[in-house]
């Protein structure tokens, strides 16, 4: 069982990171579709402080022994991905950054062929 203090500094923490997830989107810092995983994350920390049965209901549902270990594991989890979710990012920006270099050389071959005609 989660001691008081901890279940209300969880709480804190959910809605802290909720607040915070949905400043950054207002403010046109975090795009929509990168928030989502954000906004789960806070309610779902929200959620163990407020019923600490639900995580003790899930880690013997899933298997584990000790809740650590399920929160150990579920924080590796997120780990990757959140991993995976940048590595698709950098590739698609990668991909992007190539696309922008050609166009901007076509276009600048261009201009310099019609300087040297007129």
């Amino acid at each position: 069982m989660i001691n008081l203090n901890l279940r209300i500094l969880l709480m804190i923490v959910g809605v802290l990171v909720f607040w915070f997830t949905l400043k950054f989107v207002s403010e046109d810092v975090l795009p929509v579709k990168y928030s989502l995983f954000w906004l789960l994350s806070a309610i779902l920390i929200f959620l163990v402080g407020a019923v600490p049965e639900f995580i003790g209901c899930l880690t013997t549902l899933v298997g584990f022994e000790t809740t650590s270990n399920l929160v150990v594991g579920v924080i590796l989890f997120i780990l990757l991905i959140i991993s995976l979710i940048l590595t698709i990012i950098v590739s698609k920006q990668k991909k992007q950054i190539i696309l922008l270099i050609q166009e901007v050389s076509l276009l600048k071959k261009k201009n310099m062929n019609d300087m040297t005609k007129k």
